[in-house]
């Protein structure tokens, strides 16, 4: 099955006989709706009312993010659903079930980012002070997760996932050169290249990981690390967070370490404040993440080989069991 990611300004799409018809300066795509499962649209894509009405029908998801990969809304069509299961999410929120889940989740994020940087401090032979700091911290804080017995509180969560992103971050930077000028972590607007590629590759990642809730029967917007924020698809930031470190950040080190990129291919935001992924760009660090997603690797709970994209839909539906079945069975996904 297929994602379609409609990233030029100018693209008009129409659909005929069941097929969408993709045009653009002259250029023509076609793609059976069959075969289509997700829709990512960026601003500046005109979608005719035909093709709108043909992917709601469908229950075919739509998703709509900014120029800089921020979520920005949904088409709201059929999707599956099941009462028993959002009726124990709704009942789990504010519980302290619902928070030992929530440490799960920050436990399985922090665990990811330890093996990133662990792979990168074998293959400098620990010589780099810094990454070896970073691991023992997260290290630390993973332990401490590990070993409470009673859950802890949102803010002290909170406060847990920021000193290890903190920390994961300074040690990332030794993934990259200095062309790069990669620092750490920032956004809103990123002020280099590599958070230009992380920030639009998490806007991705939250698209499929929203089919992915939709899909398992799950309200995207109600969650419990990230809990009830409005206007914000809590769940989704939720269950997205083990998968950053394995999905984006590994594409984004693959794609500048083969030297797909370089720093030509990014330009000024339009305020001139910070960095954006150029075109060409997006197209080629798009056909990094959905390498990385179509990647197969061991999926423990089931036994055989899975791609990304697949753990992602049945995390989510480990999560909607565990809530209908109100046990603490979800073990998050973690980078052997």
């Amino acid at each position: 099955m297929t994602t379609l990611y409609l990233t030029e300004p100018g693209t008009v799409v129409q659909c005929r006989n069941q097929t969408l018809v993709i045009q653009r300066q002259g250029n023509r795509q076609t793609l059976r709706l069959t075969e289509l499962t997700l829709v990512v649209v960026l601003p500046g894509v005109q979608l005719t009312a035909q093709t709108l009405a043909q992917l709601m029908d469908r229950g075919i998801e739509t998703l709509f993010l900014t120029h800089a990969g921020q979520f920005r809304g949904r088409l709201q069509g059929q999707f599956p659903t099941n009462p028993a299961i959002r009726l124990a999410q709704y009942r789990t929120v504010e519980t302290p079930f619902g928070l030992a889940l929530a440490q799960r989740l920050v436990a399985g994020k922090i665990a990811n980012q330890r093996a990133l940087l662990q792979r990168r401090n074998r293959s400098t032979r620990g010589r780099i002070t810094e990454l070896s700091e970073a691991i023992d911290a997260i290290s630390a804080y993973r332990s401490a997760l590990e070993q409470t017995e009673t859950p802890l509180s949102r803010d002290e969560l909170m406060g847990i996932e920021g000193i290890c992103a903190r920390a994961y971050f300074q040690g990332l930077r030794h993934y990259f050169g200095p062309q790069w000028q990669f620092q750490g972590r920032n956004r809103r607007p990123p002020l280099d290249p590599v958070n230009a590629l992380l920030s639009w590759g998490y806007g991705v990642l939250l698209a499929r990981m929203f089919s992915a809730c939709v899909q398992a029967g799950l309200d995207p917007y109600l969650g419990f690390f990230h809990a009830t924020e409005p206007y914000r698809p809590n769940l989704v930031l939720d269950l997205m967070e083990e998968f950053r470190p394995l999905v984006v950040d590994q594409a984004v080190i693959a794609i500048l370490h083969e030297g797909v990129l370089s720093p030509e291919d990014f330009e000024p935001s339009p305020d001139g404040a910070g960095i954006w992924v150029g075109a060409v760009g997006k197209k080629l660090f798009l056909a990094a993440l959905e390498k990385q997603l179509r990647q197969t690797t061991d999926y423990p709970p089931q036994g055989r080989r899975l791609s990304f994209s697949q753990i992602m839909l049945e995390q989510a539906r480990s999560v909607a069991r565990c809530l209908v079945e109100r046990q603490l069975t979800y073990e998050p996904f973690q980078l052997r």
